[in-house]
């Protein structure tokens, strides 16, 4: 079976467990209950060995993250909806600041109701994440901030947003990876671009379908 992975750049989170879970689950085994607090990439519960029992449980205090995977476990065709986007940098500064406006928000109504979860929301995220460089998406630190509509540089008291380039790299991160590489077949690039990001939400959904995905501290 074809593992699973996040649809966004996994080195984004520092002390990442991915290049250690497959030792974890040499030493856990089949546990009838599995619980990873900082569950981050979730890089530790998508190389779970298959097939396996029990209840898993992973729970992160980023509301925005949490909020990403609940999406993508229950609706991944509206996340891919919203994700199939050009990577254009005035789309990805005027998403972020939303996001970063919306943040306090959408974690409270995670908290509040274990069924809610918001589709753009998600898409967005994990559409900007794959175009940020290095660590600081969604951090809610920097000088630029949105006023009247406008990103504007209002002073260094690290309370607004960073303002960075695009990733250009040749072969994008994340969801980006099936973006830019949907093959030439004849079906249309829409089309092609729609079944490359279906295929990256779709196993996810049935993976985390039965997985309590919490958010909080």
């Amino acid at each position: 079976m074809t593992a699973i992975k996040a649809p966004f750049p996994i080195q984004t989170y520092f002390g990442g467990k991915s290049r250690i879970a497959s030792e974890v689950w040499a030493r856990l085994g089949d546990v009838p209950r599995y619980v990873e607090p900082f569950a981050g990439s979730l890089a530790v519960l998508l190389a779970r060995p298959l097939p396996f029992t029990g209840r898993e449980i992973v729970n992160d205090s980023d509301g925005l993250l949490v909020n990403a995977w609940r999406a993508m476990a229950h609706d991944p065709d509206a996340v891919t909806e919203y994700a199939d986007w050009p990577a254009t940098e005035a789309d990805m500064h005027a998403r972020h600041a939303w996001l970063v406006g919306r943040r306090d928000d959408i974690t409270a109504r995670l908290m509040g109701d274990p069924d809610w979860f918001d589709a753009r929301a998600a898409a967005w995220w994990v559409w900007g994440i794959g175009l940020w460089i290095g660590g600081g998406w969604c951090s809610g630190e920097g000088p630029w901030r949105v006023q009247d509509r406008k990103l504007l540089h209002a002073g260094s008291d690290g309370r607004g947003i960073h303002r960075q380039l695009l990733h250009a790299g040749s072969d994008g991160q994340g969801v980006h990876r099936k973006l830019l590489h949907a093959g030439n077949d004849g079906r249309g690039v829409h089309r092609q671009r729609r079944e490359g990001l279906l295929s990256v939400f779709e196993p996810l959904a049935e993976r985390l379908r039965d997985a309590l995905v919490m958010c909080g501290d």
